[in-house]
C-alpha cells in the first residue's frame, strides 16, 4: 500500500515498517507453501491495521489543513500610521494584547515605523473583537447626539452582527473537529503502542536460533 504524500507520525512509520516485513514474511511462507493459518490471520490483522492508519493520517492531514486555511482567512488592510502608505509595509511578527488577542506587527520600509495593526490577525480572536466592538457601538449608539454619527452605528451594527452570526459556526465546527481528532489520536497512540508490541515479540520468535539438521 502506497505512503508517499501521506504525513505520518515517528510511531506510526515505525508500526508500518513492522507490518511491511511481516507482509514479505507471509509471501515467502506462502510462496514454500508453509503459511499457517495463525500467519494468515496475523497478516490480515497488520493490512486492515495499516489501512486504518494510513487513513487515519489522511483524514488528520485534512483536518488539520482546514484548519490553517481557516486560521489565514483574516487579512490585515492596514497603512502606515505616519505616512498613511500601505506599498512598503511589511509584516514582521505579531504582539498580544491585554486582552491575550494576537495582532501583526509591521514595519514601514519608506518611514522606518513599527506598528500593530489594530485587529486580530484570526478568526478565533476576531469573533471575541467584533463581540465586544458591537457592545461598544450598542453603549454609544444609546449616547450618541449627533445624527450622523447615529446614522453610522446604526448601520454597521447589524453588518458586524451578520458577520459575527457567519463566522460563529465555522470556528465552533473546526474546534469539534480538532477536538474530535485529539481523541482520536490518542486512541490510535494507544493501538499502534499495543500492536507495535505485539509484533515485536512476533519478530523475536521468529528470530529464535534453530539448531541446524544433522
Amino acid at each position: 500500500m502506497m505512503t508517499h504524500n501521506i504525513e505520518l507520525k515517528a510511531n506510526e512509520k515505525e508500526l508500518i515498517r513492522l507490518i511491511r516485513f511481516f507482509s514479505k514474511r507471509a509471501a515467502t511462507l506462502m510462496n514454500t507453501g508453509e503459511l499457517s493459518q495463525e500467519h494468515e490471520q496475523l497478516t490480515k490483522a497488520c493490512q486492515n491495521l495499516e489501512s486504518q492508519l494510513l487513513q487515519h493520517a489522511r483524514n488528520r492531514a485534512a483536518i488539520l489543513d482546514k484548519r490553517e486555511r481557516l486560521n489565514n482567512i483574516i487579512e490585515d488592510k492596514t497603512q502606515c500610521p505616519k505616512c498613511n502608505k500601505a506599498d512598503l509595509l511589511k509584516k514582521n511578527g505579531t504582539s498580544t494584547n491585554e486582552h491575550g488577542w494576537r495582532s501583526n506587527t509591521y514595519r514601514c520600509r519608506r518611514c522606518n515605523t513599527d506598528f500593530t495593526f489594530n485587529k486580530p490577525n484570526n478568526p478565533w480572536h476576531m469573533a471575541e473583537f467584533l463581540e465586544m466592538y458591537i457592545q461598544e457601538l450598542e453603549q454609544g449608539l444609546l449616547l450618541a447626539q449627533e445624527e450622523d454619527l447615529r446614522q453610522h452605528m446604526e448601520a454597521a451594527i447589524p453588518q458586524l452582527q451578520d458577520s459575527l452570526y457567519r463566522l460563529r459556526p465555522v470556528l465552533q465546527t473546526s474546534d469539534e473537529e480538532v477536538s474530535a481528532l485529539k481523541l482520536k489520536e490518542r486512541e490510535m497512540d494507544k493501538l499502534i503502542h499495543q500492536f507495535k508490541n505485539y509484533l515485536l515479540i512476533e519478530k523475536i520468535k521468529l528470530d529464535t536460533y534453530q539448531e541446524p539438521e544433522a
